[in-house]
């Protein structure tokens, strides 16, 4: 009989820590998602621009090319809880300053653009603390269900966000919406300082570890490393994801455009859009501890790349608000079962004290596609003027490269824990 006093109530709960991480998570998920939403609208109000409103997504994810290893580095060098309040931190106060120059009545195209990229340069340094930390605070065996909750809290804020987002335009403007922002934020930061439970010391003070190096190209270079060598599933996964990216964004960064311009839609209607992914991942992370029992995570990673390149095709005849809700709920719905396996395969196969750079190294190759394609997307749309198109080629690249993972070293059990082992 065990002797762990969380023994009985763990199928419940996996503890007051976590509990804490995943508030701060959701509650900064939600600032997140209503800043997504409300930025890129402001853009097109002021210009009616595809390109330009296509630039303000490059922009929000090109510091993940800039500051994802430095990023890692952190993670791995510094107590990690201290990071994540820190970079919330940093994010109360730039969305506070960028809620006042609206309020101010500025309607400065580069400004937006300006707020857009320093608010995104908050989280390439903060998201591999955030990743490291869960697995100091769970189990192994309740890895799957910690990242599945926090995914599907992730979710739950999408869904909200965006309804929140076009309420508070439509009640108080663009001001409102950004000053919710930064309180969501400060609140997160107030739920990480709660966590009384340190996270794991970085290598250097883990006793039985080699001394951390101050060589940040040596660190990087560690982690480079053992995902080309010694872990080939995770440089794999890196690859497919950059090229699945490549296809989705495409689409999304033209979604508010295309909802718009192509399908008349208003605000609110482009809000249940949103809303409707976030709903659909939700039910895809209510799926991810059952398919983790039952197939290796980089499988189903494949599984669903295909399935979502599909379902971006079938996203060409749909005209209605209704149709095309329920088809993107499904592709997001795929999209978080991904990211769940994903997280689960480099949790569980890299060493604790290179995780964040790992986590940081991995995610900067999956996600240095968006602002290429985010950009792209919006050239092709002035161009072509043929979204119909653009979203054909999108969905038809998704798909390719899942089948071609079929080939790849992501086809194995690498990650994959048998649930009879305790």
């Amino acid at each position: 009989m065990s002797t762990d006093v969380r023994a009985a109530p763990a199928k419940r709960r996996l503890g007051a820590p976590y509990d804490l991480l995943l508030f701060a998570f959701v509650v900064s998920g939600l600032g997140n998602w209503i800043y997504r939403l409300a930025l890129p609208l402001m853009v097109f109000e002021l210009t009616g621009s595809a390109l330009n409103t296509a630039v303000v997504y490059a922009l929000e994810y090109a510091p993940l090319l800039l500051l994802s290893l430095p990023g890692g580095v952190i993670a791995d060098r510094f107590e990690r809880r201290r990071i994540l309040v820190v970079g919330d931190l940093a994010a109360t106060v730039l969305a506070g300053i960028l809620a006042l120059v609206v309020t101010s009545g500025s309607s400065s195209v580069l400004l937006v653009y300006l707020a857009a990229f320093l608010l995104a340069c908050v989280e390439p340094l903060y998201y591999p603390a955030f990743q490291g930390m869960v697995p100091d605070l769970v189990r192994d065996k309740d890895l799957e269900r910690a990242n599945a909750w926090m995914q599907m809290g992730d979710n739950v804020m999408s869904l909200a966000g965006p309804a929140v987002a076009g309420v508070l335009i439509a009640a108080v403007g663009y001001q409102g919406a950004i000053w919710a922002d930064a309180g969501t934020f400060a609140v997160s930061a107030l739920a990480m300082v709660a966590i009384r439970t340190r996270s794991k010391p970085p290598a250097a003070q883990q006793e039985g570890t080699e001394p951390i190096r101050r060589d940040l190209l040596r660190e990087v270079k560690d982690s480079l490393v053992h995902i080309t060598r010694d872990n080939r599933p995770l440089l794999s996964g890196a690859v497919l994801f950059a090229l699945a990216n490549l296809g989705t964004w495409l689409v999304q960064a033209n979604l508010v455009y295309y909802l718009s311009d192509y399908q008349s839609m208003s605000p609110a209607l482009i809000g249940v859009v949103f809303a409707a992914q976030g709903a659909g991942a939700v039910l895809g992370a209510a799926v991810c501890p059952w398919l983790g029992r039952r197939f290796a995570p980089g499988r189903v990673v494949i599984a669903g790349t295909v399935l979502a390149g599909a379902g971006i095709v079938l996203l060409i005849p749909l005209r209605d608000v209704v149709g095309i809700s329920v088809l993107w709920a499904l592709i997001y719905g795929i999209g978080t079962v991904n990211m769940v396996s994903w997280f689960v395969l480099r949790q569980r196969t890299v060493p604790p004290q290179m995780l964040g750079r790992v986590v940081a190294t991995t995610r900067m190759i999956a996600f240095m596609s968006i602002p290429v394609a985010s950009v792209l997307g919006g050239v092709l749309e002035q161009r072509w003027h043929n979204m119909y198109l653009i979203i054909a080629l999108a969905g038809g690249l998704r798909l390719l490269v899942g089948l071609g993972a079929l080939l790849s070293p992501l086809n194995s059990s690498a990650g994959w824990r048998d649930p009879a082992d305790s």
